[in-house]
Parts: C-alpha cells; sequence; structure tokens
C-alpha cells in the first residue's frame, strides 16, 4: 500500500452528468474461483494484496472521495494527504468449494458476512463512501476463494468495474508466473478517467427524445428535487431506510442461444420491418416485459376476487379520478461509448443512459405467441436502433440543462409499480480475470437487488446461454415462476 501513496498525484475529476444517473446504485458482484489443482499455492494472499495496490496505481481515482457542491454536481478529490482508500477485508469460511457447487451457488450456501455492501451507497465506518469494497474470502481447506468487489456507480460502470478486476488478475498473475510480457500488456492498456471525453466525442447534430424521456427527467418532482439536493452521504442514509429491497425475491434463470434464436426467427416472421436490426436480447427484454405485465394482471385480478365491496368501490373510484395505469414503462439502458463512437477508447467512466418509453399493456398483457411477443419486440428494438450519437447529444444536453433531475427517475420507478429497468451485461467481461489459478466458476450480483431490475449476463466460458437474473416484488415473481411460455424456455439456476 505505500508503494500505491507514494505514486498518487493530487488531482480533482469532476464528473459528468452522465456518472449520476445510477450514482445511488453500488455495482457489486461475487467471483467463485475453485482451486482445481488443490494447489498449496493457489491464491497467494500476499501476491493478491500487492498486485491489488499496484492495480490501483492505474485507478487512484477509486481512493479519491466524493466532493457534493449539491444539484448533481459531485467531485472526486484524489487527495495524497487525506486518501479514502478502498475498504480490502480478508477473511475465513469453514465451507467447501464443493457445497457451493452443490447448491449451484445459491446465496444460502455463501460464508456469512460475504457481501461487505448493499444495493444503496451509503457512507462505511469511517464516515465517507467508499469508492471500493473488497472482501476475500479464503474456503475450508483451500478448496477455493470467493472474492467480493463493488464500486458505486459514481466511478464506474460495468465497463469500469470489470475493467479493474480483469487488471488486478492480469497483474496477479504476471508476478507468480514473473511473465514480463504479460506485465507490459497489463501497462499497455488504456484507462481514461477524464470525463471530458464524453463531452469533446457529442456531435453537432442532435435528435428529440422521446416525450416519456423529457417527462420523466423534466417533470416537476418536490421529492427528487429535495434528494438532489443532498449530500450524497445524506441521501444515501435515507435511500438506504427507504426498503427498496423489502419484499423482493430474485431468481436466476438460463436460456441457449439455441432457442432464443429460435424464437427471434419466429418472431421476426411477424415484423413487417425488414429494416429493423432485431437481436435475441430484444425478444428477451420484450418477452420479460410481458410476463411481469401479465404478472401484474394476475396480482390485481387476485386482488380484486378477495376484496371486500369498500376496497372494490375505493379502486373504482381512484381509476376514475386520477386514470387507470394503461402503459408500462419500460428503462433500457443503453452504452453511450458505441453511438459516440469511443467504445475503443478506454473511457472507465459511467457510460449508460436510461431510454425509457410507455409500452400500452394491451400490448404487453395478451397471452404470449410469436405473433403477440413480435409487437412488444418491435418497440424495445426501435428503442435501441435509436440510441446514436444525435440522441445522447440531447440527453446530455437535457442533463446539463437540468442537473438536477438526476434523482427524478427513481422517485418514478417508486411511483409506477409496474415500471422495468433492464440492463443487458452480456457483453461485460464477468469470466476474464484469471489470478493464475484459472477463471472463476460463477459471477453474481448480490442476492436481492432492486425491484424491478432485470440484468441479462454471459455464463461461464464452458457455455454460450444467456443469464437472466430477475428482481422482483415476491407477489410478481409467483406468477413469473408459474408462467408456462417462460418455464419451456428457460432453466431456473436458483
Amino acid at each position: 500500500m505505500d508503494k500505491f501513496v507514494s505514486t498518487v498525484e493530487n488531482q480533482e475529476i469532476p464528473l459528468h452528468p452522465l456518472d449520476t444517473q445510477a450514482a445511488f446504485l453500488n455495482v457489486p458482484y461475487h467471483f467463485f474461483y475453485p482451486n482445481t489443482n488443490q494447489s498449496d499455492s493457489f491464491m497467494p494472499k500476499n501476491v493478491l494484496r500487492d498486485s491489488f495496490y499496484r492495480a490501483l496505481m492505474r485507478f487512484p481515482i477509486l481512493a479519491g472521495y466524493l466532493r457534493s457542491e449539491g444539484t448533481g454536481k459531485t467531485t472526486v478529490v484524489v487527495d495524497r494527504g487525506d486518501l479514502n482508500m478502498p475498504e480490502y477485508a480478508e477473511s475465513n469460511s469453514d465451507i467447501l468449494f464443493s457445497e457451493l457447487q452443490e447448491a449451484k451457488f445459491h446465496h444460502s450456501s455463501w460464508p456469512k458476512g460475504l457481501s461487505t455492501t448493499g444495493p444503496i451507497t451509503i457512507a462505511g465506518s469511517d464516515g465517507r463512501i467508499k469508492l471500493m469494497n473488497v472482501h476475500i474470502v479464503r474456503l475450508k481447506d483451500n478448496t477455493g476463494v470467493v472474492i467480493f468487489v463493488s464500486m458505486p456507480h459514481y466511478v464506474v460502470d460495468g465497463t469500469g468495474f470489470f475493467s479493474f478486476v480483469e487488471l488486478w488478475g492480469k497483474l496477479c498473475m504476471a508476478e507468480r508466473i514473473a511473465d514480463s510480457t504479460l506485465m507490459q500488456q497489463a501497462a499497455e492498456l488504456q484507462f481514461v478517467f477524464d470525463r471530458d471525453l464524453i463531452s469533446r466525442s457529442l456531435p453537432a447534430k442532435r435528435k428529440p427524445l422521446n416525450a416519456e424521456t423529457v417527462d420523466v427527467y423534466t417533470g416537476f418532482s418536490p421529492l427528487a428535487e429535495w434528494l438532489a439536493w443532498l449530500s450524497p452521504t445524506t441521501r444515501g442514509s435515507i435511500l438506504s431506510k427507504a426498503k427498496f429491497s423489502s419484499n423482493v425475491v430474485s431468481h436466476t434463470f438460463r436460456v441457449s442461444q439455441e432457442s432464443l434464436e429460435s424464437l427471434r426467427n419466429n418472431v421476426c416472421a411477424h415484423i413487417d420491418e425488414p429494416e429493423l436490426q432485431v437481436a435475441t436480447t430484444h425478444v428477451l427484454a420484450a418477452l420479460v416485459s410481458k410476463m411481469v405485465a401479465q404478472a401484474h394482471l394476475k396480482c390485481r385480478e387476485q386482488s380484486t376476487q378477495s376484496s371486500g365491496v369498500l376496497s372494490t368501490l375505493m379502486s373504482l373510484l381512484s381509476g376514475a379520478i386520477f386514470g387507470a395505469e394503461t402503459s408500462q414503462s419500460l428503462n433500457l439502458l443503453a452504452d453511450v461509448r458505441h453511438g459516440l463512437g469511443i467504445a475503443d477508447q478506454g473511457y472507465m467512466g459511467n457510460g449508460l443512459i436510461p431510454h425509457n418509453t410507455q409500452c400500452a399493456l394491451s400490448v404487453l398483457e395478451t397471452p404470449t405467441d410469436a405473433k403477440s411477443l413480435a409487437a412488444a419486440t418491435a418497440i424495445v428494438s426501435k428503442i435501441y436502433g435509436n440510441a446514436d450519437g444525435p440522441l445522447v447529444a440531447s440527453f446530455v444536453d437535457m442533463l446539463l440543462a437540468h442537473p438536477s433531475c438526476f434523482t427524478r427517475p427513481m422517485v418514478y420507478l417508486a411511483r409506477h409499480p409496474r415500471s422495468l429497468v433492464i440492463t443487458n451485461e452480456t457483453g461485460f467481461k464477468l469470466y476474464k480475470a484469471d489470478f493464475g489459478d484459472g477463471l472463476p466458476e460463477w459471477v453474481c450480483t448480490i442476492p436481492s437487488f432492486v425491484a424491478n431490475f432485470i440484468g441479462f449476463l454471459p455464463s461461464p466460458p464452458s457455455s454460450t446461454d444467456i443469464v437472466v437474473n430477475i428482481t422482483l416484488k415476491e407477489p410478481v415473481m409467483k406468477h413469473i415462476l408459474n408462467n408456462e411460455f417462460w418455464r419451456d424456455l428457460a432453466t431456473i439456476v436458483y
């Protein structure tokens, strides 16, 4: 650690408005490594620690602290005399790696206290928000190691997160086998933390944002405005008590590429727009949206059947006054690096923006078949197809004009329980970090994130399946588990 401190240069990194979009959330992942060869030198703790601090030399922002100026303007301050060092914890467990394998890595089998952060970014014991937390758990009889890493969205998205973990593994392996070539390859990797890269890459042309997105981000909301004025520490403390994860359950599924490709072909036969680019993940997003809408419909029907006369009348009166909801808010996260042409420039800041649209319940609640799924898929594909540079530029313009608007989507999602946030992480480097003993056997996030979050993840390298993590309120999830179309397509992992 001392060597790292000696290399730190004082700097201030003003965060870009894009960094604030999910700033209240962490990026937390667990990496499960088996000691396949039963080696005594498996994942040596001293080398793990030394290589961690060498990787940190390339990511000094993770040793900085947040300085808030209110209404969304935040700066990361890296001060050699006042470093906010990452939390780096180590512990041992009496659980064998084989026990985790037998449980298919279900969280009920994990070592106690494995996850040292939750979904919401909050201050640590010293009163500061740590910009990285690490917990390394060595399993019984040295049968394996589990590495938990968490970073807040203030400083990275998945690209930056997995780039650090991959670099850490590469440096560890290079030291263990004394490979100067591998060390040189690590030294040549490019990591850009200058948020001005986004501003410099914006095109001159602009494209109008859809009305739904503008409404979510600019609509009047006293609660959102108040949250935006709070410091990151105070805001995190309040949100951590908001029970975003109460009565929430997560399940993980696997869907084969072959099944998805077959479904995509059937769906495309019913889309009369040959120029529309339809990916398998678009079909998957549309299918999940339909399943959730159908599940909410069944919940409402069951509630109506079990409600008394007074409750039913109050529900009808509320619908008459405020209007019944006729659509489901769908928020698809897209990476701006591709739209701005900087995907190869090593940008480590948050590059994700949500594209919001309202999908009519008349489309989503209909029974699922290739034809009805085609209508929902076309909506999803158009959203992704529209996410180019001019649209990103318009989105950034909106954020700059309304710097406190970053809390509005959160408030909107809380007020609309049918809203979904879908993130496609299949292109992230979940299984690239090799510390010298092979790749992780399983990588996953924390057990229950926040309600209505859907994540598409890659499978371990031995498979091409897509892993689907679904987090919903428990009553809604029960109907997902009984959805016949989904049960025919997906296999539950846990």
